[in-house]
């Protein structure tokens, strides 16, 4: 190497480095703005475009975006745009994504978990296990001094936040995910006894989720 002190000034970011998604988003939120898009004080991801013909949404996960609206040919002009724009494929309607199920009907839309949770049954041994009605054992108390700490907490942790992410669209886990969520740092076996009663109640649930239905105002 005959300059070996000298360093790369990075012109432009290339996909794979740490700078590419950042910069990524930078650019992408920029061009939206031109367009007349607005981030959502709420959500950072998500970005609105009011005007006389209708409403679009666009969500952004990294280099993935959900576009939707009450106008499908507003939809469509703002697709157009961004493809003028960037070099983007049109996935078509919206089925999968992050791990939640899309699924339509005349009534209205489904969200649900059912493969994520049937992957989370299967990652942590619970497949087959009794299904139970409730997520939370009625009979026992969580504590933080129940009984000897578990000597390795990383089965316990990797649960709890399997189970996080479940109450996206689970709203019935909120309660018990935030009160087992409060012993990540020193679980006890009680604990760990108690995540696995909360996955047999999700064995039980699988078809559990959020119905946003057709008819309404919304």
């Amino acid at each position: 190497m005959s300059h070996p002190n000298y360093v790369c000034k990075l012109r432009k970011a290339l996909y794979g480095l740490k700078q590419a998604p950042r910069a990524w988003h930078d650019k992408i939120v920029e061009y939206l703005v031109t367009i007349g898009f607005r981030m959502s004080d709420a959500d950072h991801s998500l970005y609105v475009r009011k005007s006389d013909e209708g409403i679009v949404v666009i969500t952004i996960y990294v280099d993935d975006l959900i576009v939707g609206g009450d106008n499908e040919k507003e939809v469509e002009h703002v697709k157009r745009l961004l493809k003028q724009k960037f070099d983007m494929k049109d996935l078509g309607e919206l089925k999968f994504f992050l791990s939640i199920e899309v699924i339509r009907t005349p009534k209205g839309i489904w969200l649900l978990q059912r493969q994520y949770a049937l992957d989370m049954l299967s990652k942590y041994g619970m497949v087959g296990c009794k299904p139970i009605s409730v997520p939370l054992n009625q009979n026992g108390k969580l504590s933080a001094n129940a009984s000897e700490v578990l000597e390795d907490a990383t089965m316990y942790r990797k649960i709890v936040g399997s189970l996080i992410y479940m109450t996206i669209i689970r709203p019935d886990l909120n309660y018990t995910v935030g009160l087992e969520s409060q012993f990540m740092q020193v679980p006890q076996k009680p604990h760990l006894d108690g995540v696995r009663h909360t996955l047999r109640y999700v064995n039980a649930t699988t078809d559990y989720g959020l119905f946003y239905e057709a008819s309404t105002e919304l």
